[in-house]
C-alpha cells in the first residue's frame, strides 16, 4: 500500500463517528492526565503553602483582564479589515471564539466564528474561509517571529538547562514530540502556491496588529509576574515567557494553558524566592484563565439565548442569497 493510499484511508476514517469518539477520548485523557500532574506537583509543594502565597496585589488581576481581552478586541479590528465591512455585535463572538480555542481544541473557535458570520451577517462561505485562513497564517507568522526572538534572548542568558531539565519529565517528552510540527506549520503554509487572498497592504496591517498585540501581552505577562515577585531577575521571566510561547505554538493540543501550568510548576525551582510563592502565582493565573473561560462562556451563552449569537440551524436557501465575497484577490 502506497503512502497516498494510507493517507486517503486515514482521511476517510477521520470522517467516521469512530474517529470523532476517539478524538473525544483523547482530549478527555489529555485533560485528566495534565490535571493529575498538576495535583501531584502542588501536593509536593504543599497546598497550605500555595494557598497562603496567592497574589494579593490587585494589579495581578487587573493585568490579567487586559491580557484576556487583548485577542478578541484586536480580532474585531482584524476581521473588519479582512472582510472589508463592519461587524456589528461581534465582540462577544470573538470572546467566545477565544474561549473555545483556549479551553477546548485549537481552531474550534474559528468554526464558531464561521457559523456566526454566515448566519447573522450574510457573508459568503468562501469569503469567510479565506479571511479565517489569512488570519490564521498571519497570526502564526507573528507568533513564530516573537517566539523566535524570545528563544534567541533565552539562549543568550545561558539558562537553557532549565528547559532541558523539564524535557526529562513526561510532559516535556510530549512537548518535544510536537515541537517539530508546531514550527513546521508556518513553513508548510508558505510553500502553498497562493499564500494569502488579501492585498499585501491589508496583510501587512493585519500582521502588524498581531505583532503589536503579542508584544503587548508578553510585556503585560512579565509585568504581572514581576508585581508579585519583584526581586526575580528578568532572565527568569524570559524563561517562562519562552516556554509559554513555545507551548502556544503546539497544534491541535487541547487546553494549552494547563500544559503551560504543568511545565511552569515543574520549572518553579529556578526562582530564587520561595517556591510556594511562584506556585501560588502560577496557580492563580491558571485558575483565572479557566474561571474566565467558564464565566465568559456562560455570559455569551446568555447573550446567545437573547438572539445575538449564532444558533445551530442552517438556512437551506442561504447560498442562493449571499452577497459577492468582499475579500479582494491576492494580486490587487
Amino acid at each position: 500500500m502506497t503512502l497516498s493510499d494510507r493517507a486517503k484511508r486515514l482521511h476517510e476514517w477521520s470522517q467516521t463517528p469512530a474517529a470523532a469518539r476517539a478524538g473525544t477520548v483523547f482530549r478527555a485523557l489529555f485533560f485528566v492526565g495534565v490535571l493529575l500532574w498538576l495535583v501531584l506537583k502542588v501536593r509536593a509543594i504543599g497546598w497550605t503553602n500555595v494557598a497562603a502565597a496567592l497574589p494579593r496585589t490587585p494589579w495581578f488581576y487587573i493585568l490579567f483582564v487586559v491580557m484576556f481581552m487583548a485577542l478578541p478586541v484586536s480580532e474585531v479590528w482584524i476581521f473588519r479589515l479582512l472582510l472589508g465591512r463592519p461587524l456589528p455585535g461581534s465582540l462577544p463572538v470573538f470572546v467566545r471564539k477565544r474561549v473555545f480555542n483556549s479551553a477546548f481544541v485549537g481552531y474550534s473557535g474559528e468554526v464558531y466564528l464561521f457559523v456566526w458570520a454566515r448566519q447573522r451577517l450574510g457573508i459568503a462561505s468562501k469569503t469567510l474561509l479565506l479571511a479565517i485562513k489569512d488570519n490564521a497564517i498571519l497570526s502564526a507568522l507573528a507568533s513564530a517571529a516573537i517566539t523566535s526572538v524570545l528563544l534567541v534572548i533565552f539562549m543568550g542568558t545561558g539558562r537553557a538547562k532549565w528547559i532541558a531539565d523539564w524535557l526529562h519529565s513526561a510532559g516535556g517528552m510530549l512537548l518535544a514530540g510536537l515541537l517539530v510540527a508546531a514550527f513546521l506549520t508556518p513553513l508548510l503554509l508558505r510553500l502553498r502556491k497562493q499564500i494569502l487572498s488579501v492585498s499585501w497592504r491589508i496583510a501587512g496591517a493585519v500582521l502588524g496588529i498581531h505583532v503589536a498585540r503579542i508584544l503587548i501581552v508578553v510585556l503585560l505577562q512579565a509585568t504581572q509576574w514581576a508585581v508579585v515577585l519583584p526581586a526575580e531577575p528578568l532572565g527568569v521571566w524570559v524563561t517562562f515567557l519562552t516556554v509559554q510561547m513555545v507551548i502556544s505554538r503546539l497544534p491541535i493540543v487541547p487546553n494549552r494553558d494547563l500544559l503551560f501550568l504543568s511545565a511552569a510548576l515543574e520549572m518553579s525551582h529556578i526562582v530564587d524566592g520561595p517556591r510556594a510563592a511562584m506556585a501560588g502565582l502560577l496557580l492563580a493565573g491558571g485558575a483565572l484563565t479557566q474561571g474566565s473561560n467558564l464565566l465568559f462562556f456562560l455570559l455569551t451563552s446568555f447573550q446567545r439565548r437573547r438572539g445575538t449569537l449564532p444558533v445551530a440551524e442552517v438556512d437551506p436557501d442561504f447560498e442562493a442569497e449571499v452577497a459577492t465575497p468582499a475579500v479582494p484577490p491576492a494580486g490587487e
